[in-house]
């Protein structure tokens, strides 16, 4: 192998080494966002049964309300 192969293989490898930093970086910053999304929705979903259960409370009040009405 002559110098001037070496060189470009290191160069090549240099450059798959710095695309898997990259890479790596990337991966950290979408598993950190996808957590993030992940927190977001279980607080939705958290939130929504809260207010189904309010919804649900003032249901059963208007309801007393028009049976004590009757």
């Amino acid at each position: 192998m002559n110098v001037d192969a070496l060189n470009k293989l290191e160069e090549k490898v240099n450059k798959m080494v710095n695309s898997l930093k990259l890479l790596k970086d990337e991966n950290k910053k979408l598993k950190a966002e996808l957590e993030e999304l992940k927190k977001e929705a279980s607080l939705s979903t958290e939130e929504r049964t809260r207010i189904k259960e309010r919804v649900a409370t003032l249901i059963e009040l208007i309801d007393s309300i028009e049976i004590e009405q009757e």
